[in-house]
Formats: structure tokens, C-alpha cells, sequence
């Protein structure tokens, strides 16, 4: 994962915790060779947390299935979050791949009473099933208030930055 994303934006957090390997088991039957990839991006003042997380591996034959499954296994692990905006598809201009994007509610697991906003996307490409999700405090920002279009062509920029080469 680099070092920086979106022009300077979000600077990686070494201290993060490194990928799930339990992800990669789970996506075995969808991404051939499947390895896990996550990194955490902590913002400039001012914006949130960024988190990158997927899978790679040397081919991924039914690309629909492999990102329905991985948004399946992530909702699992994140305690089922209630989707309030989307899913859309979204073609960033620019770019013709396609993000499935969308606004969910998550409540923190050690404090239940405690809801983040998460605006998501995902893409998947022939090698790659990735999703990209900015954690914020629903103190701050409604559901309502989050622009998708244009957290879609900020995730297509991303895209570009971390894609493993073909």
C-alpha cells in the first residue's frame, strides 16, 4: 500500500493492523491465489479514517459474485451494518470501471450506543475485489449529508493508486 492517497489526503497508519488472513480463506473460492490486502489511512485535520480492504490474487472469474461475497463476509465481520443510502453503481467520469457504493450505520462493538456513518465503494477487476470505506462519527455528519458521487471519483482516484498491476 503507498505511503500516501488522494494527493496527500490520508496518510497510512503503520500502527494499524495488518491484513485478515481469515479474509483470504473466505474469498478463496472467489479470487484465484487469493491473498488479503488491508491498509488504514489516518486524515488530515479535519476528515476520517480511511480503510482499504481486499483481496488479490492471480485471477477473479465471476467478478459480480466476488464482490457481492466480499461485501457479504465484511457486513458479517462489522456486525451487520444498516445500508441507509444504496447501493448504486457509480462510473466515476474519467474512468468506464464501475463502483458499487453506498452509506451504511455501524454501531461501534465496544460501545454499542455509539453509531459511525461509513461511506463505502467497491470495485473488482480482473486480479483484484476491493473495498474502500471512510469511518465517520454520526455526531457530525448524517447519512444524508454524504455526497456519493463524489466520494465515488475520490475512491477512483484511490483505485488507481493502490491497483495491483495486471
Amino acid at each position: 500500500m503507498p505511503e500516501m492517497l488522494s494527493h496527500g489526503l490520508y496518510k497510512r497508519d503503520h500502527d494499524a493492523a495488518g491484513p485478515d488472513p481469515t479474509l483470504a480463506e473466505a474469498m478463496a473460492g472467489q479470487v484465484d491465489g487469493a491473498k488479503a490486502a488491508f491498509g488504514a489511512y489516518d486524515p488530515v485535520p479535519g476528515h476520517s479514517v480511511l480503510t482499504i480492504t481486499g483481496v488479490y490474487g492471480t485471477s477473479v472469474p465471476s467478478p459480480v459474485t466476488a464482490r457481492n461475497t466480499l461485501v457479504k463476509v465484511l457486513d458479517r465481520r462489522d456486525h451487520e451494518p444498516r445500508v441507509v443510502v444504496g447501493p448504486r453503481t457509480i462510473t466515476p467520469s474519467g474512468t468506464t470501471e464501475p463502483l458499487e457504493c453506498r452509506v451504511a450505520e455501524k454501531p461501534q462493538p465496544l460501545a454499542p450506543e455509539v453509531v459511525s456513518v461509513e461511506p463505502s465503494c467497491v470495485w473488482v477487476d480482473s486480479s483484484t475485489v476491493v473495498k474502500v470505506a471512510l469511518g465517520m462519527s454520526s455526531r457530525r455528519v448524517k447519512p444524508s449529508d454524504i455526497d456519493l458521487d463524489h466520494f465515488a471519483s475520490e475512491v477512483a482516484g484511490i483505485r488507481d493508486e493502490v491497483r495491483v498491476a495486471d
